[in-house]
């Protein structure tokens, strides 16, 4: 199948806490999926106990042994992340995350959310990490009017047919100030009215393409839906409300800083309050038609 970019070298961070055997069998159940290398980042002295501890673990979980590269780091732990990443080439980061900050993490950001914000990968953020795999059924994908957004949509359904999903939404976030003005008579009322018709059906067509596109790469089931409100905020609203098991969204077009949570920016909305597992697609990489 012909897709934006594979991900042949994926890669997550590995700490010796109660998450990391599922954080651990979560990442080599993608990578095998994916037949893809897998970095093992831990930000830390190496010793030979915790080599120890890591090959075994790593041998519980029924990779191939020379598919795993474990890298130890030093420093600040997003930095170090970042800088692995970078180095081994990495396509997908994988990070555990809380579903919900609280309003001082929020502000400062937790190593999930900061590798989100500062990441030049695509990053995948697992909320219901676990041993046993948990089933995908459902996946949510932005459908934002964004040059970006062909190859997220096509990703969103290369990923999704990967671990057998069942069905794709593409949701449209239409900003309600982009379909006129509050009304304050009939007239207005139904100029308004008359607007936001014609701009959906205009996003209509527009997410008919995308739709054709996932065709030719051999689509899973999808649907999409147009809905008026603001952006972030709706889509993780809409993935919460119809029980998705995957979100989909574009990287920022930079990366995103403290003034991004004051004056709050589409990703953060999500990144606040995870309606569900989360990857963010970045495409610093070459396309493929």
């Amino acid at each position: 199948m012909s897709v934006p970019f594979p991900f042949k070298t994926i890669a997550t961070a590995i700490a010796f806490s109660p998450y990391a055997e599922a954080n651990l069998h979560e990442s080599t159940r993608i990578a095998k999926m994916l037949d893809a290398n897998l970095v093992l980042i831990h930000v830390g002295a190496k010793t030979p106990e915790k080599v120890e501890q890591l090959e075994l673990m790593i041998s519980q979980t029924g990779i191939e042994r020379n598919k795993v590269l474990v890298d130890f780091r030093d420093g600040d732990a997003v930095k170090s992340i970042l800088e692995s990443c970078k180095e081994n080439k990495v396509n997908l980061l994988i990070a555990g995350a809380m579903k919900k900050e609280n309003l001082i993490r929020f502000y400062t950001g937790s190593i999930a959310r900061k590798l989100c914000r500062k990441g030049r990968c695509s990053i995948l953020l697992l909320t219901d990490r676990s041993v046993i795999r948990n089933k995908c059924r459902e996946i949510v994908v932005s459908g934002d009017n964004h040059d970006k957004t062909e190859v997220t949509v096509r990703t969103a359904n290369y990923f999704g047919k990967i671990l057998g999903a069942e069905h794709i939404t593409i949701v449209d976030e239409i900003d309600p100030k982009t379909g006129g003005n509050a009304a304050d008579d009939d007239a207005e009322l139904e100029a308004t009215a008359h607007k936001r018709k014609e701009l959906k059906k205009q996003e209509d067509e527009r997410i008919a393409q995308l739709e054709n596109k996932l065709e030719k790469d051999g689509s899973i089931p999808v649907g999409h839906k147009c809905i008026f409100g603001k952006p972030g905020y709706t889509i993780g609203h809409y993935a919460a409300a119809n029980k998705a098991d995957l979100l989909v969204m574009n990287s920022p077009d930079s990366s995103l800083g403290l003034m991004d949570r004051v004056f709050t920016h589409d990703l953060e909305y999500v990144l606040s309050d995870l309606p569900c597992c989360l990857m963010i697609v970045h495409q610093n990489e070459k396309t493929v038609a």
